[in-house]
């Protein structure tokens, strides 16, 4: 038998004094974490290069194929959740500026929003082949989109509205991590968290290529044991992240912890808030939002004032308060690409936020008064609000997608001018 020790951190929760030691298989013990094996991985059917003893049966199996192993032991400390978060609060926030998107920030949010989707989906294929993720690819897509959003958060807010909901699992994993660089950015983060963010949000839901897809895309509510299923992803997410050297501690992290909660009714550890870091508070809002927000396989997307009531209502209990009010901030009442009603009953959909008063976006027109299809214009509310007879022009609540036939989608599709 032989030994070398290392001081690592592999959860980001715990500062860990590791062994690592060659053993024969019938002496290794539930709860090591094989890293190495006697024969080439491909031999075998083990999924993941690193895993964790979880039962007799898992060792039985590791004895089919292997005589020896080298096994990672830990002694385990607790580590703050200030001490280990991924990010270090901005001493002052980064300054960005804003103006009206162009029709070349259109065109860089178009493909980044295309290719991060394609990679995502072939990242979710490769997990469920026992394949390796490949994360220099994921840094360089998130890395385009962190630029991408910096230089104009309106136009990838447009062009994200682009989804299917049959890829609903792909998709979500892209919208959120895109939706927690625009958040990062609001919040003041240099581009170098940007993309630990980044990286983060779009990795949180890997554990969902593990899931059954009878159980992913069931068309309608989960019973009790499809939901604990269900609940097995944030682990598996863990799981996989951690077979990987170069993936960081923070990304794990929100893998692992973004459905607890601050009151430790979450999942699946029921940890508290003293346990989770500002990384996963961040990704865990921003999942939350999507998810009521986007077209599911069994329910159509509800309105962001929807979305931003649950956060509201649960601020303090299960969400990070002071996050809550920041990102209500970062999204807006009426976040680009919502559609919107006007006072008048016309209808139109946000193609431009206002970031000098955020309640008077530009907004496409395109159903009448009398709720039928009208000739498409823009409207800059902020010139109407102070025109005397024109307050029926303003926007009086934002609805969902689809209501009276207008769907975000199809405006995005059809590349629609809206400069």
């Amino acid at each position: 038998m032989s030994s070398s020790k290392t001081t690592t951190s592999t959860s980001g929760r715990f500062q860990k004094v590791t062994d690592r030691v060659r053993l024969p298989v019938l002496a290794v013990e539930i709860g090591m974490r094989v890293i190495e094996l006697d024969r080439p991985w491909t031999e075998t059917p083990f999924l993941f290069q690193g895993f964790t003893i979880e039962s007799p049966e898992h060792i039985d199996e590791l004895a089919k194929y292997c005589s020896e192993v080298v096994v990672e032991i830990d002694d385990e400390q607790w580590v703050p959740a200030a001490q280990r978060d991924a990010l270090s609060p901005p001493k002052a926030r980064a300054a960005y500026n804003y103006h009206a998107a162009t029709p070349r920030d259109y065109g860089n949010a178009s493909s980044v929003v295309s290719n991060s989707q394609s990679l995502t989906r072939s990242l979710m294929d490769d997990v469920r082949l026992g394949k390796a993720i490949d994360i220099k690819e994921v840094k360089a897509t998130v890395s385009s989109a962190v630029r991408s959003i910096i230089d104009s958060p309106d136009a990838m807010q447009w062009m994200q509205k682009v989804r299917d909901r049959s890829e609903y699992t792909a998709e979500h994993c892209v919208n959120v991590g895109l939706l927690a660089i625009s958040f990062g950015r609001h919040l003041g983060y240099g581009e170098e968290d940007l993309n630990t963010i980044g990286v983060a949000g779009m990795l949180h839901d890997v554990g969902k290529a593990l899931t059954p897809v009878e159980i992913l895309h069931k068309d309608g509510a989960l019973n009790a044991e499809e939901f604990m299923v269900m609940r097995q992803h944030t682990t598996d997410g863990r799981n996989i992240l951690m077979a990987h050297p170069e993936v960081s501690h923070g990304s794990v992290d929100a893998a692992y912890g973004h459905h607890e909660s601050l009151d430790g009714s979450g999942y699946p550890r029921k940890i508290k808030a003293s346990g989770i870091s500002d990384l996963t508070r961040i990704i865990t809002i921003c999942d939350v939002y999507d998810a009521i927000t986007s077209d599911r396989c069994y329910r159509n997307g509800q309105s962001s004032l929807r979305a931003m009531d649950v956060l509201n209502r649960e601020a303090g209990l299960k969400f990070d308060t002071r996050l809550v009010e920041e990102f209500v901030r970062c999204i807006g009442l009426y976040p680009t690409g919502s559609v919107v009603e006007l006072r008048n009953g016309a209808h139109g959909i946000v193609v431009g936020t206002n970031y000098r008063n955020r309640r008077l976006p530009r907004v496409l027109l395109v159903r009448g008064e009398d709720h039928q299809a009208c000739e498409e214009r823009i409207l800059d509310l902020e010139r109407l609000s102070g025109v005397a007879g024109q307050e029926g022009w303003l926007i009086r609540t934002v609805v969902p997608n689809g209501r009276l036939g207008v769907r975000v989608e199809e405006y995005v599709r059809r590349g629609l001018n809206i400069q």
